[in-house]
């Protein structure tokens, strides 16, 4: 089984001592139930599962309960075994298939003999048919593909070179350059490839045949067209429309999402259900425009303003022709993969938990991404496929703008770690690999999570 980070959430749920069952949410096809499935080997003497897509009547069965007991009582019938108090996990899959299961696993955390595991997919856009939100009683945590770290471990790279690239990003000091040169070869493969796990899998087990992973990802991307056709209801052809115009809007000089490829005059408000839904599916990322590029950067939002990247890279390249995939992984520079590398860029911010916010300005230009810190400090984010990396005026502009108070920039590009002023102030050059150094520093917290430990006055 692939290695993946999450299964440390899982760990810290299981070890935390709040009474709350665990919602996994996340697209379709990304490694979930497989994961949860090996947690509840390891971890736990026994395990129940229900698959409300595999067992359409278990949801109607089991949503019938009225209490802990008669719950139990259903679920022991149901699975034809009986379960032992604090050593048996319940894991519900598929719980989009089943709305009030969500409600009624309040009733299971209350009793408190067994724990809960749910997932599934579609769920920022199913979830809103659960009759009672069980607030108090769940924790939600969200999943994504492989990030290039989760890849790199897959291919078997030593933990030693892993925690090379940490620390040469902690002290912006440049790799070896032999070293530096496999990492930016294995950074292309992870483009073509992307995060997908049966995609990643394919890759190793066909020994490394990527015609077969493209097989596998154009599988992937007809079966994210079905669950459109499936659960979008009557606005499905439009909500399809957008998920087949990304790949277009991205390979455009200017990536910001054209109405007016989905009709002609077409207003925001029409379509902005249909651009939530796809986001909320997890099947597309959504970055969004903010206008002062200054902390609390959700005071600017712009939601009409906005670009909307793949969810997987290796899905996103699957659309292109396949030379472009040979292109990418030669390292040829006649082609323009500026948006490949954004959506990698976007991927691995997503999967850290930030955020996607880009900065434009008429006067001052265009920053592909900004990210907060836990220290409240704003970070401009560009990223480069060319050799014209150090052409950067919007940065530049950015970094000499007093008011804003930015105090450094990262530019991710191919070449090794090096670092130049620009308006007195530092611009770190770091290879494409390093994207999920960069996605870590990322506040995942809001201003009000930073833990903040201030004794009351003394009226002794």
């Amino acid at each position: 089984m692939l290695e993946r980070a999450f299964y440390q959430k899982l760990l810290n749920w299981k070890r935390s001592n709040e009474r709350k069952a665990l919602l996994v949410d996340g697209a379709r096809q990304i490694g979930k139930t497989t994961l949860i499935e090996e947690f509840s080997r390891r971890e736990y003497a026994d395990s129940i599962k229900i698959d409300f897509i595999e067992d359409s009547t278990a949801a109607a069965y089991l949503g019938e309960a009225a209490s802990a007991k008669d719950l139990i009582e259903r679920l022991t019938l149901l699975v034809g075994k009986p379960v032992e108090p604090g050593r048996t996990l319940v894991f519900f899959d598929e719980v989009q298939e089943a709305p009030r299961i969500v409600t009624l696993v309040k009733y299971l955390v209350q009793d408190g003999r067994f724990p809960v595991v749910m997932s599934g997919s579609m769920l920022g856009v199913e979830l809103h048919n659960v009759p009672s939100f069980p607030v108090g009683f769940l924790r939600i945590e969200h999943m994504f593909p492989l990030t290039f770290n989760e890849f790199c471990r897959a291919q078997n790279v030593p933990e030693a070179v892993m925690n090379s690239i940490g620390n040469a990003f902690r002290n912006r000091e440049p790799l070896e350059a032999t070293l530096h040169d496999r990492l930016i070869r294995l950074f292309r493969l992870y483009l073509v490839v992307g995060g997908m796990p049966e995609a990643v899998q394919r890759y190793l087990d066909t020994r490394y045949d990527l015609g077969a992973v493209r097989t596998t990802q154009t599988d992937l991307v007809a079966l994210y067209r079905q669950d459109i056709a499936k659960y979008a209801g009557n606005r499905a052809l439009q909500v399809k429309a957008i998920f087949d115009e990304l790949p277009a809007q991205l390979a455009k000089e200017n990536k910001r999402f054209q109405l007016k490829s989905l009709r002609d005059k077409a207003r925001f408000e029409r379509f902005a259900n249909d651009f939530a839904w796809l986001v909320s599916a997890k099947a597309a990322l959504k970055t969004v425009n903010v206008t002062e590029p200054k902390f609390m950067l959700k005071r600017t939002e712009e939601e009409a303003r906005f670009k909307l990247y793949a969810s997987d890279t290796g899905m996103l390249m699957s659309e292109y022709p396949t030379e472009v995939a040979m292109a990418a992984l030669a390292g040829a520079r006649d082609v323009n993969y500026g948006s490949v590398y954004e959506n990698a860029v976007a991927q691995a911010l997503a999967a850290a938990g930030s955020p996607l916010r880009y900065y434009h300005n008429n006067r001052k230009g265009e920053i592909d991404f900004l990210i907060e810190t836990d220290q409240a400090k704003v970070v401009p984010v560009e990223v480069k496929s060319g050799k014209d990396y150090k052409l950067h005026t919007a940065l530049n502009n950015l970094l000499g703008t007093p008011d804003f108070g930015i105090e450094y920039a990262y530019v991710l590009l191919e070449a090794n770690v090096s670092t130049r002023e620009r308006a007195g102030k530092p611009v770190h050059y770091l290879p494409m690999y390093m994207m999920d150094c960069v996605a870590k520093e990322a506040s995942t917290r809001g201003p009000a999570e930073v833990p903040l430990m201030i004794a009351p006055p003394s009226f002794a």
